[in-house]
């Protein structure tokens, strides 16, 4: 029998893969492009291929150029990577190879072919130029002050008045009881109401909220719809709240209350389960673009030790109403506040260090850090200023430095800080004892290079006193590569410079030959290597003798190569006492090899190093016992003073820029940071009330999982190129009356629940649909599909098997046996996001997630047909007790339908249900016809969307 659910599900598939092909996903895209593809451009690619030189005829600073290609044809085929030269060039296939001077990183080159994959997309330069200034200076304060007065959302947050009620407010409902006041009504908090247009309908307004959305509506020619039913709103609120379904003795207490503020005790109740931490805490971990792995990091161990402290932490702010703006303080700044005794807060700095990793490249780890930070909390894409001013937003290349210089002047800790002690339990002391044995493992094999580097010294001065040669004139990225290279310690090399410096200041008897030899140039070295010898073994010049040891190194032959004379002195300081012995004491090159050794280890023994430390790693991430500790940052000892990276190329450096807050949310004097790196003064501005943008942004994501669809449709694009928000005024009178009560996000949860607006019941009015087909003046609630976590934590529920452990490590969801644990415990790897994850439109841990796209796949019924675990909780619905003790058959359907959808089945739902299970026969998945019509239950609409 094919379930009529499914029959359903594949015409909307088909509906939406139309739909979808005809979508422009232009802000996705350009965002992909500026994030992603434009750094890889700007700094390997631009400087032959840009505006400055176009080798080969190519030019890809444009589209256009990239289009057009050179004199090989065009470098692009959008769509088409296996067509596109560039593609070719860049994997290195046949005779063009680019860069040519070295293979970029796969990661690079997966993210180009994603680029050309999805159709080559760049931002128009038409538009952006009609959009704002092409370009803001530091210095145009003017231009940046006009975008500001022009554009609302970086207008201040206002009291505004509250559209007035004409005749004089009615406090009946209108009704019939399904939607009670508040427990306190909001309307006897508003302020400022009159002198301007009044709402007519002045019997349906419970709060201010109501009467913004019913002047909308009455513009708009609309009425809004009636009030849902209890049954109905409960499911609502409940799923909105805590993410799981009511029970049938909810459903039953609810509809029996006879209190007018009936809904409001509800909503009380909601929001004080420990379970409400975890619903809107994995909306703010989208937001977070949390994860437990790094991404793809080479040898790395992958995994985070403690990605957990962080998520509990959030769930715990959200349970314990933590203020907004200290929420947002302590996930940027916890190291640098006054925290006493319970030092858990500093779990909140996940929040910037559980990025990716970008194979630890430290510009991209930094850029990950302020998008997070600045689309995350400000609703801007300031990221996108990386390599020039932003395009269409008033945001210079300065100010993204402004902010780079912070998170640069900031670094992790080797040793994180605890923020739980262990305790004496068989697991914690087993932890700790095989965790002492695997750091000594690893501070033994340190020491043991560590000496054996120190007995080396000597023999490779060649080595060194090559190196500092050819480092010079090199910046400090090219000269770090030079001596990764040539395996030498970069600190040594710095001691090495210095020693060479004062020997050419002074006449040196050891190094005054090594002087005369690099000042040779390369090809007159042979001929005048000769000379040089002659003139320092004739000791002509007593008052400048040469060491007799270098004389007799020298004498007998001239070194053909620099390289050789090099290994001459090499083999001196190896083998001359006197030499080796200068080497050492209070002035040694020994002193400046680094603390962390592993820094100047060659490949082969960094390779095993890596390897025992990710043994300590591992074991720390997934051994039980182990107390928490937090994924901090702290301040570097000496603030960085931030360049502008020329087209976001770190090698080329420009003018220095303070570390302070962007121009365009700053006020007017607008300091430069003083404390440490200035992340507790960014903390600060993001969390000021002054700020026009904070409480604006996170006021419309908690509308938008209220409701579905959001006041400003880019909940994390608050600039020019967003759409106006439906409701302005609403929006700036959430955001006043969310800052007025300190802050309160279950505040802000009474404020809009408590309205007629949230109360309305979902039903299709034809009216209604034609004058507003998208709801944007919402005229009715949206019906909307549960999403992943609410899902599979439903099916748990049904099933009575949940577990509601609050906290923890994260679990592997995918494997048999299941976890019972509810979806937000489950591990996130980021370079290997499971499938499920992927199927059920989870948010993307690479980056800040604004929101979840609402796909229809075919996958998502077939899991629910077919997957282990569906089956698994079919099964289990059917063992609780209420269902198997059932009295009949008939009884047994009323239990089930009590249970999933909190209301009784209708006779004809009873007539189908018994005829189903007599005709059946068991399933492919070895289902008795009982578990198969449990099943088509969990399979129906009702069950998995909210009404």
């Amino acid at each position: 029998m094919k379930h009529p659910c499914s029959l359903l599900l594949g015409l909307t598939v088909a509906v939406f893969l139309v739909a979808a092909a005809c979508a422009a996903a232009a802000p996705e895209a350009v965002e992909f492009f500026e994030r992603e593809v434009r750094p890889i451009l700007a700094t390997r690619c631009f400087e032959c291929h840009g505006t400055e030189a176009q080798e080969s005829g190519l030019r890809l600073d444009s589209r256009a150029g990239v289009l057009k290609g050179g004199e090989g044809g065009a470098a692009v085929v959008p769509g088409k990577p296996d067509e596109s030269r560039l593609a070719a060039a860049i994997r290195y296939d046949g005779r063009t190879q680019m860069p040519p001077d070295g293979k970029l990183p796969q990661q690079a080159i997966d993210t180009l072919r994603r680029w050309i994959e999805i159709g080559a997309p760049w931002p128009a330069e038409a538009e952006a130029s009609a959009t704002v200034k092409a370009s803001y200076a530091p210095s145009d304060s003017e231009a940046i002050a006009a975008a500001k007065e022009s554009h609302w959302a970086f207008q201040a947050v206002k009291r505004l008045t509250i559209p007035a009620l004409t005749p004089p407010l009615s406090r009946s409902t209108g009704r019939g009881g399904n939607a009670p006041q508040a427990l306190t009504p909001t309307l006897s908090r508003s302020t400022g109401r009159g002198g301007n247009t009044p709402v007519h309908d002045s019997a349906w307004p419970a709060t201010d909220v109501d009467r913004f959305v019913l002047a909308k509506l009455e513009s708009q020619g609309l009425t809004p719809s009636p009030a849902a039913d209890r049954r109905t709103l409960l499911r609502r609120a409940t799923y909105d709240l805590i993410g799981l379904p009511p029970t049938a003795e909810e459903v039953a207490a609810f509809e029996a209350d006879t209190r007018a503020d009936a809904f409001a005790h509800v909503v009380e109740r909601l929001l004080a389960s420990p379970h409400y931490g975890e619903r809107w805490g994995r909306y703010w971990l989208d937001v977070a673009r949390y994860a437990d792995t790094k991404g793809y990091v080479f040898q790395e161990e992958r995994r985070y030790p403690f990605s957990h402290t962080y998520r509990d932490y959030v769930i715990r702010a959200f349970n314990e109403d933590l203020p907004y703006d200290r929420f947002l303080i302590e996930q940027i700044a916890a190291d640098q506040l006054d925290l006493g005794e319970d030092k858990r807060p500093l779990a909140a700095m996940g929040f910037l260090t559980l990025g990716r990793r970008f194979l630890n490249n430290q510009a991209d780890i930094i850029d990950d850090r302020i998008d997070v930070v600045m689309r995350g909390t400000q609703g801007l894409t300031v990221a996108c200023a990386r390599c020039h001013d932003h395009k269409f937003d008033p945001i210079p290349t300065a100010d993204y430095y402004s902010l780079y210089g912070v998170f640069a002047s900031s670094e992790e800790p080797r040793e994180l800080p605890a923020i739980a002690l262990a305790d004496s339990s068989p697991a914690a002391v087993a932890y700790l004892a095989g965790l002492q044995e695997k750091e000594e493992e690893v501070a033994k094999f340190l020491q043991a290079e560590r000496e054996k580097l120190i007995a080396e010294l000597p023999g490779r001065t060649g080595d060194y006193l090559l190196f500092v040669h050819q480092a010079r004139g090199l910046d400090e990225e090219d000269a770090q590569s030079l001596a990764r290279r040539q395996r030498v310690s970069s600190q040594v090399a710095l001691w090495w410079r210095g020693r060479i410096e004062r020997a050419e200041q002074s006449h040196d008897p050891v190094f005054a030959t090594w002087l005369a030899f690099a000042a040779i140039p390369e090809k007159e070295f042979s001929a005048q290597a000769a000379g040089v010898v002659q003139k320092f073994t004739a000791g002509e010049n007593p008052e400048h003798p040469i060491h007799p040891a270098v004389v007799q190194a020298f004498s007998q032959s001239p070194p053909a190569t620099l390289r050789e004379a090099a290994d001459r002195y090499g083999k001196l300081f190896a083998e001359v006492d006197e030499l080796r012995q200068s080497l050492q004491g209070a002035d040694s090159p020994a002193l400046a090899l680094p603390k962390d050794i592993e820094r100047a280890l060659d490949r082969p023994t960094r390779n095993k190093y890596r390897e025992l430390q990710q043994k300590v790693d591992r074991y720390k991430a997934t051994t039980p016992g182990a107390p928490d500790h937090a994924m901090v940052l702290v301040d570097l000892p000496q603030p960085v003073t931030p360049r502008i990276f020329v087209r976001g190329n770190s090698r080329n450096p420009g003018a220095a820029v303070p570390r302070r807050f962007p121009a365009v949310l700053a006020s007017a004097e607008r300091p430069e940071f003083q404390r440490g790196s200035g992340r507790l003064e960014l903390a600060e501005a993001i969390a000021s009330r002054d700020n026009p943008l904070t409480a604006r942004v996170l006021v419309n994501r908690v509308w938008l999982h209220h409701f579905g669809s959001a006041l400003v449709a880019t909940p994390s694009d608050f600039g020019k190129r967003s759409e106006p928000p439906t409701h302005p005024e609403l929006l700036d009178y959430l955001a006043w009356e969310f800052m007025e009560r300190g802050w309160s996000i279950k505040e802000l949860h009474r404020l809009i629940m408590l309205s007629h607006t949230y109360q309305q019941a979902s039903d299709f009015r034809p009216e209604g649909q034609r004058l507003d087909p998208e709801n944007r003046w919402l005229w009715r609630a949206n019906r909307r599909r549960l999403d992943f976590e609410a899902l599979r934590d439903s099916l748990l529920f049904a099933s009575g098997r949940l577990d509601t452990t609050v906290g923890g490590r994260s679990v592997d969801l995918t494997k048999e046996p299941f976890a019972a644990r509810r979806t937000i415990y489950g591990y996130v790897d980021r370079q290997n996001l499971q499938s499920i994850f992927r199927t059920f439109d989870f948010a993307s841990p690479d980056s800040s997630s604004p929101g979840r796209h609402a796909t229809t796949i075919p996958q998502q019924a077939l899991f629910m047909l077919n997957s282990p675990f569906a089956i698994e909780q079919a099964r289990g619905l059917m063992v609780r007790d209420e269902i198997a003790e059932a009295a009949s058959p008939e009884a047994r359907i009323e239990r089930l339908h009590q249970l999933l959808f909190g209301r009784g089945p209708e006779p004809d739902e009873v007539r189908l249900g018994l005829r189903f299970v007599d005709q059946q026969r068991s399933g492919s998945a070895g289902l008795s016809a009982w578990e198969l019509y449990a099943q088509t239950l969990l399979l129906s609409n009702e069950f998995a969307f909210v009404d």
